[in-house]
């Protein structure tokens, strides 16, 4: 499979005539060579491809972690042998005149090392290989639908927890908890939020926040499973809500149905996302300032996205969320988010946690 992958970057170096790619993104990395990094936000290892040879270069301090094919070439940089210099080495080997490198995952310092030291022509380039890894094959879906079950059994787990006096991280770090002792990992950090605090689309769970009586409880997390994600988000009541609360919260679950109905291939992302903020705003809220939804897989956010200056269209095996949210600072937020992939025949929802109102 990474071999195919492979060939097909190779393929469109040679379509572009480059005579090299140098895959800084650890998520791209991970895409081509199956490898799974500590750390995939940092560059814990590069892949140089030429027309002939595919080059794995880590550092020293992960001799032995990686598995790495034999007919690729390794190298390990160290204080004494740096990235630059063995790329240079490369670079005078295979008389390489063009690299192309990609912009969105090199801050300036690791642009301005390359270009000052390499001899060599960069190109910078932008979602090569994230247009590769937007339509999932059969096999990364699977993870994916595995990732979401157990993401299905956290809720249940979570929702047998929850009691009064409990602060929103002591929640968060059960979730992240029964998520690590079922899948590889957490997709990302648990989101618990109480009350106001839900107003907050990404907020951060405080230790000093008890839970009350009356309280509404937004829940956002997700599972990983052989490197792939899942995303979910619900939203439960500690105590009988109030009108108020149970009209945004329908006003929400009647949006996001609106528009997965209205999923289908070849459907223009950001159509979708207006559907949506259309719906909220008639009802007399404002519209939420994110995007509809994204994309899931190697990463927790990627293509394709749902907002309105995307210019994605949504095509079968594309694997995304949608979900809407209403915010109202000060008081509470309610999101619902679904992960689902999209088939010919409309969308397969992932996520099977109920979306009734729970009363706890």
């Amino acid at each position: 499979m990474t071999s195919n992958r492979i060939r097909e970057l190779k393929r469109k170096i040679k379509s572009q005539r480059w005579q090299s790619f140098l895959v800084s993104d650890s998520f791209n990395v991970s895409y081509l060579t199956g490898v799974s990094f500590l750390t995939p936000y940092e560059h814990e290892a590069y892949l140089l491809v030429t027309l002939n040879n595919t080059y794995f270069i880590t550092f020293s301090t992960y001799y032995g972690l990686y598995t790495i094919k034999s007919s690729w070439q390794v190298h390990y940089a160290t204080p004494f042998n740096k990235l630059t210099s063995i790329l240079t080495e490369i670079i005078k080997k295979e008389k390489i005149k063009t690299m192309a490198i990609e912009k969105n995952s090199l801050n300036l310092s690791e642009y301005l090392s390359l270009k000052n030291k390499l001899p060599v022509k960069l190109i910078l380039t932008q979602d090569i290989i994230e247009k590769l890894r937007i339509i999932k094959i059969d096999s990364e879906i699977k993870n994916i639908h595995q990732a979401a079950k157990i993401t299905d059994r956290s809720f249940s787990f979570i929702l047998k927890q929850i009691k009064k006096g409990m602060s929103e991280r002591e929640l968060a770090l059960k979730i992240e908890f029964f998520i690590k002792e079922n899948a590889q990992n957490i997709a990302f950090s648990p989101i618990v939020a109480f009350n106001k605090n839900a107003a907050i689309p990404h907020y951060i769970p405080s230790d000093k926040v008890k839970l009350a009586a009356n309280s509404l409880i937004l829940l956002d997390f997700g599972a990983k499973v052989n490197n792939y994600c899942a995303d979910l988000s619900r939203v439960v009541f500690f105590g009988t809500p109030t009108n108020r609360l149970v009209k945004i919260y329908q006003t929400v679950l009647d949006t996001q149905q609106k528009a997965l109905n209205a999923l289908h291939p070849q459907v223009s992302a950001k159509t979708i996302d207006s559907i949506a903020r259309k719906l909220i705003e008639r009802e007399g809220f404002p519209s939420f300032q994110h995007g509809l939804g994204h994309g899931v897989g190697l990463a927790i956010h990627e293509d394709p996205r749902l907002n309105p200056q995307s210019t994605d269209k949504l095509m079968p095996n594309m694997v995304f969320t949608i979900e809407p949210g209403i915010y109202l600072p000060g008081f509470a937020g309610v999101r619902i988010e679904d992960l689902l992939v999209l088939r010919r025949e409309g969308p397969e929802i992932l996520s099977k946690s109920t979306k009734e109102i729970i009363i706890l």
